[in-house]
């Protein structure tokens, strides 16, 4: 929120930047319920990509909540910054601006159930933002949704046509400043000398020397001026031509002197604002970047914990593997002995020879695997 003039009616905050990031729903909480209630309007200057929907939503109730005027200037708002833009009563663009409505996306990673459950909040939040749009701009819901399928910037008259703006801004347009003088004479700004230099009044004439009177009663050498005359200019109209120069000079110098008076106070006053502002500015920053090395130093400790896990996880599942192949060898030995009420078998094929009292022929015959493996693993060596 910049820096508010004494008495000022107005409020202006800027969002700029990324929602969720740059601007924040505590920041922006706290900065709207601390607007005093002698200001009329909240102004929101607004040059945002978009960002979280949830920190966003959270900002429109705020917006909402607020007793006084809203406006919101867009210089560029796409995704989630129009929404923010549009819970503004007044809205207003620039006249080389953008504006862009899209249907919400998001990352996702999980099995089948979990991307089916963000694919319904992802619909749920396009019907929100669809039917929210509609209302507060007018179009069919069908209509918005259509537009945020297009998903293209739209133009400032475009944005207009649609309802998403009231007022296209375009600070080039000297027909909208044509009044601006006159406004600056009724409120009595602007130098008078200006005013006088430029009138069509002509200047009054010279006064016309009075006539001789026939008595004699004619002024001795040395005596006081006539009345007509102004002090200090013996024999000179106070009203002569070559006055009224002076006079405008004098208007024109203090008009420029009060001028330049006012313009270097309200420099100073706009350096200030802006100091404060870059200190607000590094503040926000500071704070924005601790919280993104915290936030990146847990993603690291985490991605290192999964990796422990998941290798801990591996070794835990090759144990087990070798544990079950095991018990499933064991489990069939025993479940062949107890069927055929015969004790095991051999279990190489130097058991089966000895089973058949060295009689290769009859040890072929009845143990024909025990034979094929002792052949391989020797056929190996």
């Amino acid at each position: 929120m910049r820096a508010q003039a004494e008495g000022s009616k107005d409020a202006i905050i800027d969002v700029v930047g990324v929602i969720g990031w740059e601007v924040w729903y505590p920041a922006m909480r706290d900065m709207l319920r601390s607007i005093p209630e002698t200001v009329d309007r909240v102004i929101f200057e607004i040059y945002s990509p978009g960002g979280d929907v949830w920190e966003g939503n959270a900002i429109i109730q705020e917006i909402g909540a607020l007793k006084q005027n809203t406006v919101a200037r867009v210089q560029v708002a796409a995704s989630m910054a129009t929404l923010i833009a549009v819970a503004c009563k007044e809205r207003e663009i620039a006249g080389n601006g953008r504006f862009l409505v899209h249907n919400p996306w998001a990352m996702v990673q999980g099995d089948a159930d979990s991307m089916e459950k963000r694919a319904k909040e992802l619909r749920d939040c396009e019907a929100e933002a669809a039917a929210f749009y509609a209302a507060r701009t007018g179009q069919p819901v069908e209509k918005v949704r259509d537009l945020m399928d297009e998903e293209r910037w739209l133009t400032p008259k475009e944005a207009q046509e649609f309802g998403f703006v009231q007022k296209v801004n375009d600070p080039f347009d000297a027909a909208a400043f044509a009044g601006v003088r006159s406004e600056i004479e009724a409120a009595g700004k602007w130098p008078q000398a200006l005013v006088e230099i430029q009138t069509d009044t002509p200047p009054p004439p010279p006064a016309e020397p009075e006539k001789e009177k026939p008595d004699g009663n004619d002024k001795p050498e040395g005596s006081a001026p006539d009345a007509g005359l102004a002090p200090g200019d013996a024999g000179k109209p106070a009203d002569a031509p070559d006055a009224a120069p002076d006079a405008i000079a004098a208007a024109y110098e203090r008009g420029v002197a009060d001028g330049r008076a006012a313009a270097e106070s309200s420099r100073s006053a706009e350096i200030a604002e802006f100091q404060a502002g870059l200190a607000r500015r590094d503040g926000l920053i500071s704070h924005h970047q601790s919280r993104a090395d915290k936030a990146e130093a847990a993603v690291e400790a985490g991605k290192r914990a999964l990796s422990a896990a998941e290798a801990s996880h591996a070794l835990k599942m090759s144990e087990m593997s070798e544990k079950l192949k095991d018990a499933n060898e064991r489990n069939s030995k025993l479940l062949r002995g107890g069927m055929s009420f015969e004790p095991a078998g051999p279990e190489t094929w130097e058991e089966a020879m000895r089973a058949c009292c060295g009689d290769y022929v009859q040890a072929v015959r009845r143990y024909p695997k025990l034979r094929d493996e002792f052949v391989r693993k020797n056929a190996r060596k």
